[in-house]
């Protein structure tokens, strides 16, 4: 199974996303416990962040989480350095524009680690992308990696649990969302919590979308209504060989819903 090397970085809120995996011969799925390691000059790279020649973001022990570098044509990413289910640590998060300007700052790293599908987010920089994060967002900079189902169960119903979060610990809250594969629908909630009410993730088709979840293709929801105080969107990605786990995100807050909180679940 061959899983192509894909990385789409976006503004507002900041993404890094990639999908990648072994050669032709390679039946085994990809994992988060597998190092991505690629060439700059394959990837997609959006918006505003192509005036960066680097962009890093360090663990607390100075291991890489991610390094896009476009000097050395090489983008990397390792997310087996979070731990598996949800973390908060420490780590370092820099960037370098093509015109030699640096900018660097400690962040604090919000993560959970799926087998199938992570999703980490930093607190909102001070100083790093001071230009591209939307002042009406509380959104930090957001990293997801996500290993496509090729085939979806038949005749299969069957709920995830996980969790679901952003920069901001008061809005972290519990994901329950139901599949019924038989007749390809999904619908679920993501709970009440501090910082929100509870945002209804509604009933929405499961099909096979180009550019799912930042630019990876695979099959879920796309454009899904997501209802709190206001109506945003919310996308859903289904993961793993047998489609233990999902990912997404959903946009809520007030009219309009200017924030997304991201979400990983499991069967």
């Amino acid at each position: 199974m061959k899983y192509p090397l894909l990385i789409t970085l976006v503004a507002s809120p900041l993404l890094l996303s990639a999908c990648g995996g072994g050669g032709d011969d390679d039946e085994r799925s990809f994992t988060t416990s597998d190092p991505i390691d690629g060439r700059y000059d394959t990837a997609r790279i959006s918006g505003d962040l192509q005036k960066y020649r680097n962009i890093t973001l360090k663990d607390k022990n100075n291991a890489n989480i991610f390094l896009v570098d476009r000097p050395s044509n090489r983008f990397f990413g390792e997310h087996a350095v979070l731990p598996f289910g949800f973390h908060e640590s420490k780590g370092h998060l820099s960037t370098v524009t093509n015109d030699g300007k640096s900018a660097s700052e400690e962040v604090t790293i919000r993560s959970y680690r799926g087998h199938y599908a992570s999703v980490l987010e930093t607190n909102k920089p001070n100083t790093v992308f001071s230009e591209e994060l939307s002042p009406n967002s509380i959104n930090g900079f957001r990293s997801d990696l996500f290993s496509p189902t090729d085939f979806l169960p038949t005749n299969a119903i069957y709920t995830y649990k996980g969790k679901a979060f952003n920069s901001v610990p008061a809005n972290d809250a519990a994901l329950t969302y139901t599949i019924d594969y038989g007749n390809r629908r999904g619908s679920g909630e993501i709970a009440a919590a501090g910082g929100h009410g509870k945002i209804t993730l509604e009933e929405a088709p499961i099909r096979y979308y180009s550019e799912l979840i930042a630019g990876v293709s695979g099959y879920g929801v796309k454009d899904g209504v997501a209802k709190e105080a206001a109506t945003g969107v919310y996308r859903l990605g289904i993961a793993g060989e047998n489609a233990e786990e999902i990912i997404g995100h959903a946009d809520y807050g007030q009219q309009p819903a200017d924030n997304t909180i991201n979400f990983v679940g499991s069967r």
